[in-house]
């Protein structure tokens, strides 16, 4: 690769001194992939500071590179090269400070994404990630193995999202060893992404997303009903790869894609899921209540003579989120099942289909790899001609059985479909816990009041979790603080909420299946994190309002184990008739229970409690929407009944039947309140006649 050359060029024209342009150098890209490259921009004279760049051999580029300004002051440069881009290009990057120009010149090499024979290959681990259940091991450990053809010193690094407390040990220069043990806190959440990249120095970095899934075991009495799996088997004659399908029920909608495991042997009763490789699903058809999800995988006899045969022993885990503040939740998984793959012996897959070996495209037709993920695809020979979109490569390409051949590929660099461009807002780059730390060391913590944000799809292959970028803002209490967080969406897509300590630990969280979410916590003095993300693959703007209130946070009382459920989008959910004991009421800490009610239905409540003193008065509400239907509150007393349960004695009884206009079935909220921030225990029955 041509070696840096640095133009440091002052065009004095005016007063001051030039600004510094700092930490460029030479860049590998690819086509299809987005190269970003942060422009480090001082004045020495604290002007506000313009980017800008050129690269006088390559045409308008304005449709596929833009240099923004991050919320620290930085230039980002983004670029995502097509196929005409291939080669080393002279990028020249410009910071003024309306005076002063300087102007520092790098050469990006434009690498194809398609058919290297040369760029790192992961070997393991496999499949997509896995699951450790914390009742019998409480640490991750993977061994991660290299594959690359002309170096045998490959830089293997954890990428962010980085995970608090794990680490990548690099034991030569094609293995290494990650090791993580998640603390409690850590525990609270039961998925993490593990980006790990690898870097030969010579091809852009390889990336490979792996879930860790943490189970930590069933527990009783959890909101809502389990989901259903049903699957028919089918044997296969071919040698192309294997899309295995089942349909999921459940009450509320899964959250996330269930999961699938397999083995080539047979599994032990039970199954052991660490010992199986996991796949992610994605759902083909249907809706989260009700859907089929499917898994790609891969064929074992792709490249065996014709009448080979193997078996695949698999199941199907799928959790929902019925408990959409804490982990009591459910989990089915389906019996283990197997199936019979026999080899076809030949197959002419189309060209950009996914493959894993030649033998499962056409005749002089190669499986390469594709794009920084390590997915490989059918391409086409050239000899024919190519498609439309297509262009046959400059040089023969290496196919994953090491063949050489012309072909027919996408000019966009990827076989996925694009994305097209999001216009993102002015607060990227804050795609990370770090990232939003940098922002603040230079804007400050996201202040309270309302903010217009957006949500970007996330470019590339997206197999599980939230198909849209994380947005993250740091925030800062003085003293012990009420945050009041709320959310607000268009529509376009499901959002979710979350409070983080400083240490990435989640707080509290609110992930409903809409695009509306409310957090309430009490905090102490210190810095926490706000995290909002999008489930789905479209652009969505939404409005983030941070409320703040000085209140003195509760340290005595010991709340329930189904926190939180303090809001309307943290609430519990309810099947009549309901009933649930040993709850906890703490000061100025609301529960809340979701109810829903057609016209003419009747809502009969009952709460238990002892009272001894007013200390321990316990109030219910009713909600439709934001409207409390009984307020009562110490300022005005003249609105509590008895009647609505709103008594100043032990035990409450209410009841409330729904209007015309709720044919379709309304939405309501039973809320247990604390009387001037009394708490208690208490138990709750719930009936609609």
């Amino acid at each position: 690769m041509t070696s840096l050359t640095c133009l440091a060029t002052t065009v004095a024209c005016g007063g001051g001194g030039a600004p510094e342009l700092s930490g460029l150098s030479d860049q590998v890209a690819q086509v299809g992939a987005e190269l970003k490259v942060d422009l480090n921009g001082t004045d020495p004279d604290g002007d506000q500071l313009t980017y800008g760049f050129k690269a006088a051999d390559l045409d308008d580029l304005s449709d596929r590179a833009q240099v923004s300004v991050s919320p620290s002051g930085n230039g980002v440069f983004r670029w995502t090269p097509v196929a005409s881009d291939v080669g080393e290009h002279a990028f020249d990057f410009t910071v003024s400070d309306g005076d002063n120009n300087t102007t520092v010149t790098i050469t990006i090499d434009v690498k194809s994404a398609i058919g290297s024979a040369t760029a790192p290959v992961f070997r393991q681990p496999l499949g997509s990630g896995t699951t450790i259940d914390l009742a019998k091991k409480k640490c991750v450990d993977l061994s991660i193995v290299i594959e690359d053809q002309d170096t045998a010193q490959v830089n293997l690094t954890m990428e962010e999202p980085i995970i608090e407390g794990a680490s990548l040990n690099q034991q030569d220069g094609l293995t290494a060893n990650f090791q993580w043990c998640p603390t409690k806190e850590q525990e609270a959440e039961t998925r993490y992404t593990l980006v790990i990249g690898a870097d030969d120095g010579e091809n852009p970095k390889t990336l490979k997303n792996y879930l860790i899934v943490l189970r930590s075991g069933a527990t009783a009495a959890c909101p809502g009903t389990a989901p259903t799996i049903a699957h028919t088997v089918s044997n296969e004659n071919t040698i192309v790869g294997l899309t295995v399908d089942a349909t999921f029920t459940d009450d509320k909608g899964l959250k996330e894609a269930p999961l699938f495991y397999y083995s080539l042997t047979a599994p032990p009763t039970p199954p052991v899921l660490s010992q199986m490789i996991q796949l992610s699903t994605i759902k083909i058809s249907g809706t989260n209540k009700n859907g089929v999800y499917a898994a790609d995988v891969p064929n074992p006899v792709a490249s065996s003579p014709a009448g080979t045969a193997k078996k695949i022993y698999y199941l199907f885990v799928a959790d929902d989120d019925d408990d959409i503040t804490g982990n009591c939740d459910h989990s089915t998984t389906s019996q283990v099942y197997n199936m019979t793959v026999t080899s076809s012996g030949s197959a002419n897959l189309p060209i950009c289909a996914a493959c894993t070996s030649d033998s499962q495209c056409g005749t002089g037709d190669l499986c390469v790899y594709t794009g920084s993920m390590g997915d490989s695809y059918c391409m086409q020979g050239c000899a024919g001609g190519c498609p439309s979109g297509f262009a046959c490569s400059a040089t023969k390409l290496y196919s994953v059985d090491y063949k050489q051949e012309f072909q027919c590929v996408p000019q966009s660099g990827s076989c996925q479909a694009p994305t097209g461009t999001c216009a993102d807002d002015a607060n990227e780059d804050d795609d990370s816990r770090s990232a939003a730390s940098a922002n603040a060391l230079v804007d400050g913590p996201l202040a309270p009041g309302i903010h217009d944000f957006v949500s970007c799809p996330k470019t590339g292959t997206v197999t599980y979790g939230s198909q849209s970028d994380d947005d993250w803002f740091q925030i800062k209490t003085t003293a012990d603080t009420k945050l009041d967080l709320w959310l607000y969406g268009n529509g376009e897509s499901d959002l979710d909420l979350q409070l983080y300590r400083s240490d990435g630990t989640i707080l509290s969280k609110s992930t409903s299946l809409t695009a509306d979410e409310n957090i309430i916590k009490c905090v102490k003095a210190g810095t926490y994190y706000i995290k909002v993300n999008g489930f789905d693959r479209v652009r969505s703007e939404y409005l983030l309002d941070q409320l703040t209130t000085a209140q003195t946070c509760n340290t005595t009382c010991v709340d329930d184990a189904r926190e939180d459920d303090d809001t309307y989008s943290q609430a519990r959910s309810t099947i009549m008739p309901f009933t649930s004991t040993a709850n906890v009421t703490c000061p100025n800490d609301d529960d809340w229970y979701k109810v829903r009610l057609t016209t003419g239905k009747k809502l009969t409540i009952d709460l238990t409690f002892t009272q001894s003193n007013s200390t321990q008065d316990l109030d219910v509400h009713l909600y439709k929407g934001f409207t409390d239907l009984w307020p009562c509150d110490v300022n005005d007393p003249s609105q509590c009944t008895s009647t609505r349960g709103q008594s100043a004695t032990s035990n409450e009884h209410a009841e409330y039947t729904a209007p015309a206009g709720c044919e379709a079935g309304c939405d309501y909220y039973v809320v247990v309140r604390g009387y001037n921030g009394s708490t208690n225990n208490y138990g709750i029955a719930l009936k609609v006649l």
